[in-house]
């Protein structure tokens, strides 16, 4: 199999979380999934919601406010190729064709590539990289007991080569028949490197939102990615040869904890590019790649959607331009286990196994990439923030200090933030809300550095010690030049100035 293209940024926009809102909006009710379909989040009505009006109309989805549209594919996630009214415990057959259902899109005309490049051109002229798709795990029609065979083949062959003439570069595979077989989705991948290399096919290992083995959950036990041994095993296996690889779905209520237990479990053994979902500031902390879910649809309908934290999306991809999401590298994982906490009522999320009790996702407390794990003290709340930092290959660094879920709300919980670097980095990156972050190196040293929101806004000196070589940013200075407009947790790069050459 060929090496993946590096430094090559395959964020997105997915329109699965807007189907559910825009569904919700109009007052239909979320229907429970099957077991079998776990990553299909309980909104079988929701798949009505990604058709050419909630897509391209007025308002539609592609006109999420999202600035730099130019570096992120719009996939359209589950529906786009199936009729309306499916449901897929009734219909699962169905699933899978790769064909633009022409009642949902009827200004695709034309055979099936024809009708790809239809919608891709019309995505593209909208500012956008262009369409991903949403791919079932299984051939159309395909009998549920057979095994992935020659015929199955042929088929994913021919739908390549669709994609091919059609220009769309982006396949988000997930649930389906053969969502658990690995041979199958490495199949998948090395036809893509085959047949059509600008082809990325993103891979996943279906699995329940929350970590762990549900009786040892239900019993009160912490839950970790690595405790259920089939899927991280499977996904162990998936993601050595996956370009791209996605963790997953998980609660709103565990979304940092399930995510970063999974990062960190799956990272030492990637192939290719980690995609940590709508986890923006963990993304472009750690050299990930990002699947922005959050979007103006869900203002007001969801506590714990972040559709009011929507700068953050800009502030990541803007730094990603500077420190691109990248393969490789040295994983540094912390011994130490945070736990979260939520008590979930009855009813109040998809996944039954979970409701009605008090539910524990453990996580390691820092990871880092190409770096020392970084020092944190607990702030003023007694409880210790989650910390990811990565240095890039272009020479500048990172580090994000991101929420907890305890005392029956999410929030940051303040701490202190310590990073020792070996080298002067060529950039400085801060995200999150911390009582202050410590940054030194060994090699090299400045005359001064300053600091200004990544959006932009007023830059200010930071203090530097004598010897040019560490600087403290405490949360006042921070919240002086970060200013948005809605509630996104602060993003703020810091500039180096007037080198001077590297001392022993």
């Amino acid at each position: 199999m060929k090496e993946f293209r590096n430094n090559q940024q395959k964020s997105y926009y997915c329109t699965w979380l807007a189907q559910n809102f825009i569904a919700a909006d109009e007052g239909e009710k979320r229907a429970a999934v099957r077991p079998q379909f776990t990553g299909d989040q309980g909104a079988n009505c929701a798949r009505d919601k990604v058709n050419e009006h909630t897509v391209f109309g007025k308002g539609g989805m592609a006109e999420n406010p999202v600035k730099q549209r130019g570096d992120l594919y719009l996939i359209l996630d589950d529906g786009w190729d199936v009729p309306f009214d499916f449901d897929p415990y009734a219909h699962k057959d169905y699933f899978g064709s790769l064909e633009v259902n022409e009642q949902r899109f009827p200004c695709a005309k034309g055979n099936p590539a024809e009708r790809l490049k239809a919608l891709n051109e019309r995505t593209k002229s909208l500012g956008w990289k262009g369409i991903g798709i949403w791919v079932a795990a299984q051939r159309c029609g395909k009998d549920y007991k057979l095994p992935f065979s020659e015929a199955d083949e042929e088929y994913w062959r021919e739908r390549v080569l669709w994609c091919k003439q059609a220009g769309v570069t982006y396949w988000k595979v997930d649930w389906g028949i053969l969502e658990h077989d690995v041979a199958f989705r490495k199949f998948l991948t090395d036809t893509a490197q085959e047949l059509y290399p600008e082809l990325t096919i993103e891979q996943a290992i279906c699995c329940p939102p929350v970590n762990g083995v549900t009786e040892r959950l239900q019993r009160g036990e912490v839950g970790r990615f690595q405790d259920d041994e089939k899927i991280s095993g499977l996904s162990k296996q998936a993601v050595s040869f996956s370009e791209v690889f996605r963790t997953y779905d998980v609660t709103p209520q565990f979304s940092v904890a399930s995510t970063l237990d999974r990062a960190a479990y799956l990272l030492p053994y990637a192939k290719g590019y980690l995609n940590v979902e709508d986890e923006l500031y963990l993304a472009a902390a750690l050299g990930c790649q990002m699947g922005i879910m959050r979007s103006v649809y869900g203002k007001g309908l969801d506590d714990w959607d972040d559709s009011d934290r929507l700068k953050e999306a800009d502030a990541a991809l803007f730094w990603q331009r500077i420190a691109p999401p990248f393969t490789g590298g040295n994983v540094e994982i912390s011994k130490e286990i945070l736990a979260d906490e939520w008590t979930f009522q009855e009813n109040e999320f998809w996944y039954q196994p979970i409701n009605g009790r008090t539910i524990h996702q453990g996580a390691p407390a820092a990871v880092s990439r190409n770096a020392s794990l970084p020092e944190v003290s607990a702030g003023q709340t007694g409880a210790k923030p989650f910390v990811v930092c990565s240095l890039n290959q272009s020479g500048a660094y990172s580090v994000a200090v991101l929420p907890r879920t305890l005392n029956g709300k999410r929030a940051y919980v303040g701490g202190k933030v310590v990073c020792t670097l070996q080298r002067m980095p060529e950039q400085i990156a801060l995200f999150g809300c911390a009582e202050g972050f410590e940054i030194s190196w060994k090699e090299g040293k400045v005359e001064s550095v300053t600091a200004v929101g990544l959006l932009g806004g007023n830059e200010i000196e930071i203090p530097l010690s004598k010897e040019g070589n560490r600087f403290y940013i405490n949360a006042e200075q921070i919240n002086k030049i970060w200013k948005t407009d809605d509630k996104s947790a602060p993003a703020v790069v810091i500039h180096v100035h007037n080198k001077i050459e590297d001392y022993k």
